[in-house]
């Protein structure tokens, strides 16, 4: 894209300015930028990127120094450090998930946007972990809804719920059943 304003150059620099109410856009060489520089009084551009530079520096700054922390954490039962788990995406015990439950809740949150498990389950739809978990992530909405005052949808919420804790409760009775004829 060629310079707006001499037609000579390449663009390198897009210009929005707003005055009055109307905006204006144009795409700049160096040179021509230059000029406009000079015509706005007030701004000084030269400062504008070390302003940003420091403001992006301090949020990798804060975020190394968490990340520093996390990687001297250690699971007190086997000794696995949260470096060893960064890198080998492994960890040692069980107990390991309660040592370094802040940084893998941080980490889940980044890579799959949410903690709790929203996918499919074995067994098919009607089992019970599937309804459990459904009425789980129900009632999380029914109190979204509550807090939000949007009773019609926490009421068909509720409704939700107790057609699928009637469901649970229909299908436990039955499994009991099923676990004494195979006695």
């Amino acid at each position: 894209m060629m310079c707006e304003e001499c037609g000579i150059r390449p663009a390198k620099f897009h210009l929005t300015t707003v005055m009055g109410g109307e905006r204006q856009d144009r795409s700049l060489c160096p040179v021509c930028f230059a000029k406009y520089q000079k015509k706005l009084p007030g701004i000084d551009f030269t400062n504008l990127a070390g302003i940003l530079s420091g403001i992006l520096e301090a949020g990798v700054n804060g975020a190394e120094a968490e990340e520093n922390e996390n990687e001297a954490r250690a699971c007190a039962r086997c000794g696995t450090s949260y470096l060893d788990f960064k890198r080998t995406g492994m960890v040692g015990c069980a107990q390991c998930y309660n040592a370094f439950r802040e940084p893998m809740e941080a980490l889940l949150t980044r890579v799959h946007g949410n903690t709790q498990h929203a996918g499919r389950v074995p067994g098919g739809v009607r089992s019970g972990a599937s309804i459990r978990m459904n009425i789980e992530r129900l009632r999380q909405q029914l109190n979204q809804a509550v807090t939000d005052e949007e009773y019609e949808e926490a009421a068909r919420l509720r409704d939700r719920i107790r057609a699928l804790s009637a469901q649970l409760e229909e299908n436990a009775p039955a499994g009991k059943e099923d676990a004494k004829d195979e006695r």
